[in-house]
């Protein structure tokens, strides 16, 4: 999910995303969601990746942290692969239930490690989408934390920064929701006296990821080509629900 706050209600009139009230009195947050953006790469690890798996559990690391390595050694753009990640259909920015994954450019030079950094990008474009419909919506964005299991990620935080052209950080904790709950019962409870007050006594920027500018370039042309395999695939993406349903 993209969380973005502001204090002038902004609601976008084609729903792919969504306008909240925030926590804060008086203002609001707006909210984009990728379907399958975590889950993508969690798919790919379980069906896919029983040799890192393994591996990881002889040296006492995370699964993750061996993708992550593999993933490294591949360029932006993942050799010409790109996918999409509509394991679950999409919200933002389509709003359809029938639209499904896809590797898009497979050919015999491309190994696991090509197709572990287009997943990751793929879920970058996604999250991506939900950024340029805030931008378009009039919300200023200058700095994205990132939080979560792939927040915890250096190589998709670099990959996002480098596509997004804007730094990327973490804080000192990298639980978001269950963080954020704590905060407000603390605000309810009377050991803050508001949620500005609990945020900035409580969370700090710990890292921060600035992006590469010959690498944001280059993400630019492959993060339009990400947007036309869609619109190309639109009306294959519901013969496909048809069909499955016979």
């Amino acid at each position: 999910m993209v969380f973005a706050y502001t204090d002038k209600v902004s609601i976008d009139p084609k729903g792919r995303v969504h306008t909240f009230c925030h926590a804060v009195p008086n203002t609001w947050h707006i909210m984009g969601v990728t379907q399958g953006a975590g889950l993508s790469l969690q798919w790919f690890r379980n069906n896919f990746c029983h040799e890192e798996i393994s591996s990881a559990g002889l040296l006492d690391v995370d699964p993750y942290y061996l993708i992550d390595k593999a993933a490294e050694k591949v360029a932006v753009g993942a050799g010409g692969l790109l996918y999409l990640p509509y394991l679950m259909g999409e919200r933002t920015p389509h709003l359809d239930p029938d639209c499904r994954g896809v590797f898009f450019g497979i050919s015999a030079k491309h190994t696991k490690r090509e197709f572990l950094r287009a997943v990751m990008e793929g879920v970058a474009y996604s999250l991506k989408n939900c950024l340029d419909i805030i931008k378009e919506m009039g919300i200023g964005i200058n700095e994205v934390r990132a939080s979560g299991g792939g927040g915890k990620s250096p190589l998709w935080r670099q990959i996002q920064a480098d596509l997004f052209g804007t730094p990327i950080c973490t804080i000192n904790s990298s639980e978001g929701p269950a963080l954020g709950a704590a905060l407000l019962a603390g605000v309810g409870a009377g050991v803050y006296k508001s949620v500005p007050e609990a945020c900035d006594q409580t969370i700090k920027v710990v890292t921060r990821q600035d992006y590469n500018a010959d690498n944001h370039k280059t993400y630019q042309e492959f993060y339009k080509l990400y947007n036309s395999i869609y619109e190309s695939l639109k009306n294959d993406f519901k013969t496909l629900a048809k069909l499955n349903q016979n």
